[in-house]
């Protein structure tokens, strides 16, 4: 007990010490704004979950089911969950142990006293029975085997600090997968929209050159016209109609994809017919550059895993202190079962083991200076992530502002086509003017309608880009 009690004393005095250094948050510089203004419709929701402000029922859906049972989303749930089993066996660690241990013994004992006496009467042994002189004796022992090994300079609770932080790394790092799936899902949608409006389109401009080649062949036919009007008019049927091949091949890969997201097989996911392309409310503020600090989940799972860095140079370092183990054991031992004299003992033993480090050719101090540089790795990376998401936040505003010009403008040019294309027409049947006029004023109209349904698109799209980059909050996961 008192050697105990001394254990105790030094276990005590040691944790006074904790090796390696506190983590602290380092100081990062964030621009006060970003260089150009959001261009965000009128109007703003209070709900974190951006994707509602496109008002679009069939997104909503889609986003849940992506968020449920998106397998990749799944794969880091589990992840997750090993972390958090890890740090329960990084808090067992420096607990003390219990366990109970048992054994038994036998042994054969030839009796001496009875061979001798049947060496002077003469017995052999032959045809008697089965006795051959001997006899059984055994012992039997259990315990309780006891063994702990006191954290005297903090390594195990750098231990500790070091699983909670990947814990939370990969708490986060969920978090991240379900902000940029939720943001494909969106994106995916959104093309599936765009290239159906864009096949709408073509299936409008060959109702109307299918009209045009029957006025034109009207025409002919009457000696209005010549041959040569007759085949622009079916070249440019057959053109247009060629429009629908890739525009389709893009829908399946799209729908492909979608199905992928939302955990299903591909082929297998149906989406409802709808008008137009779903154009943006109003959604959650954008906030400033340093909320991204607390908004990415990648960025703080960056931090997180700096934290966790950091503790492992705790955990290297108190390798070169020394080390203290007590075992002990409370045994129950019984022996001389079968000899008639049984003899039970209560035995109690207590050790007391102090381990040094002296010499190991520069080893433990190798893995002190690794941890270290694995810090400053982790900081560095840390930082690149911070300006990665800064990045991805001004790309997406620049694109978001360029497409929002260039839809007004196409928006124009599709209007005056549309005069344009009506006023051809009427001309060439009143004779005023030729036959390629009405073809290039139709080419005209189409190609500014495609372009102004594929500009209508990169806007929506835009803002699903602009809120993954900000971190706009998609779930909020217990990651402890």
């Amino acid at each position: 007990m008192r050697w105990l009690a001394v254990a105790c004393s030094v276990a005590l005095a040691g944790c006074i010490l904790t090796a390696g250094p506190d983590y602290e948050a380092p100081e990062i510089a964030t621009p006060a704004a970003y260089s150009q203004p959001a261009a965000m419709p009128a109007g703003t929701a209070e709900t974190a979950q951006w994707w509602l402000g496109y008002g679009d029922p069939e997104l909503d859906s889609l986003v849940g089911q992506a968020l449920a049972d998106n397998l990749d989303i799944a794969a880091a749930e589990a992840r997750l969950s090993e972390a958090r089993a890890l740090v329960g066996e990084a808090d067992s660690v420096g607990g003390p142990t219990l366990d109970i241990g048992s054994s038994i013994e036998a042994e054969r004992v030839i009796d001496r006293e009875r061979r001798s006496n049947k060496q002077r009467t003469g017995t052999t042994g032959f045809g008697s029975s089965n006795d051959n002189g001997s006899s059984l004796e055994g012992a039997a022992e259990a315990g309780l085997l006891f063994s702990w090994v006191p954290d005297l300079f903090g390594g195990q609770r750098r231990g500790i600090e070091a699983a909670e932080a990947e814990l939370r790394a990969r708490g986060l790092l969920r978090d991240d997968l379900a902000r940029t799936t939720v943001a494909d899902v969106v994106r995916r949608y959104l093309e599936i929209r765009r290239d159906e409006t864009q096949l709408d389109l073509i299936e409008a401009s060959l109702d109307l050159q299918r009209q045009t080649l029957d006025l034109v062949s009207r025409r002919y036919q009457a000696g209005l016209a010549s041959q040569l009007d007759v085949s622009r008019a079916e070249a440019q049927v057959s053109a247009t109609q060629a429009l629908r091949g890739p525009l389709r091949q893009n829908l399946a890969a799209a729908r492909s994809a979608l199905a992928v997201l939302t955990g299903r097989q591909p082929g297998t996911q149906e989406i409802a017919a709808a008008a137009d392309i779903p154009r943006y409310q109003g959604g959650p503020p954008l906030g400033l550059p340093r909320d991204l600090l607390r908004a990415r989940p990648d960025v703080q799972a960056a931090e997180a895993v700096l934290a966790r860095a950091t503790a492992e140079i705790g955990v290297a370092e108190a390798e070169l202190y020394p080390m203290l183990s007590i075992p002990g054991n409370l045994t129950w031992a019984i022996s001389g079962l079968g000899s008639g004299e049984v003899i039970e003992a209560l035995i109690a033993t207590l050790a007391l083991g102090l381990d040094i480090p002296l010499f190991d050719s520069g080893g433990r101090r190798a893995r002190v200076a690794a941890a270290e540089a694995r810090s400053q790795e982790a900081l560095f990376l840390y930082r690149a992530t911070l300006l990665d998401a800064l990045g991805e936040v001004e790309v997406a505003l620049a694109t978001l502002v360029a497409a929002q010009d260039r839809r007004d403008d196409l928006q124009a040019a599709a209007d005056a086509s549309a005069r344009a294309a009506t006023q051809a027409e009427q001309l060439y049947t009143q004779g005023l003017t030729g036959f390629l006029d009405v073809l290039d004023a139709q080419r005209t109209l189409l190609d500014n309608h495609q372009d102004l349904a594929e500009a209508e698109a990169a806007v929506s799209l835009g803002i699903a880009d602009l809120y993954s980059a900000v971190g706009a909050p998609v779930t909020k996961g217990d990651v402890t």
